[in-house]
């Protein structure tokens, strides 16, 4: 396997260096980021970091592999309960994120700087894996949705395209806004959900049954 000399280390040390090389690309992105920064911080040499990872491209995907993973896993360290209603799901959903976004603000980050900031010729590559792992991953969170709540007319499946497309912009736009502070993001939590909450009545009233506007709630 390509990294098995890394994989092979203790766990102390394996952390250690992914850690900060996550911090080195997310503060910097990947052309600033510096792997000589990495070895001093790791305290390590650059020919065993490059004995483990053949050169900054490898190094660098091979992170974001590992934050990717992370996220799903702490993903399912959050049950989501049994509604049938989209709406409520979503709603979960973007809390769940909020909540892993104010554990693992560095990996947020990564994956902001990963877009906005990375080579042309890396982009399609990291879009593929965003676009795999939603593939993926996506699917487990519409189990058991109640689609008959949607009026007459709505398609299910392009209802849902829009919802996730809206919140993608949504999500972007908070990102943009909160920009270099993160923190003050956390701090705003109730007025941002707020806000969400009300984005999604606003779908909601568009897409439900007319005696479903009435009777339920986000």
């Amino acid at each position: 396997m390509l990294y098995d000399n890394f994989e092979n280390l203790n766990e102390d040390k394996k952390k250690k260096i992914i850690d900060v090389c996550v911090h080195e690309f997310a503060d910097k992105g990947y052309d600033n980021a510096s792997t000589n920064s990495i070895i001093k911080e790791a305290g390590i040499s650059k020919g065993i970091l490059f004995h483990y990872f053949k050169n900054k491209k490898s190094l660098f995907f091979y992170i974001l592999d590992y934050c990717i993973r992370e996220m799903i896993e702490e993903f399912t360290r959050y049950p989501l309960t049994e509604t049938k209603d989209i709406f409520q799901r979503i709603s979960e959903l973007g809390v769940i994120k909020l909540k892993i976004a104010h554990k693992y603000p560095y990996i947020v980050k990564l994956f902001m700087e990963s877009l906005e900031k990375a080579p042309l010729d890396m982009r399609p590559e990291i879009e593929k894996k965003y676009l795999q792992t939603s593939k993926d991953w996506m699917p487990l969170f519409f189990e058991d949705i109640d689609y008959s709540k949607f009026r007459s007319g709505v398609e299910p499946s392009k209802a849902i395209q829009i919802i996730m497309l809206f919140l993608g912009a949504l999500g972007e736009k908070y990102l943009k806004d909160y920009k270099g502070k993160e923190q003050e993001m956390f701090q705003d939590y109730d007025k941002i959900m707020a806000e969400y909450m009300e984005y999604m009545e606003i779908l909601k009233y568009g897409m439900y049954g007319s005696e479903l506007k009435t009777n339920s709630h986000v």
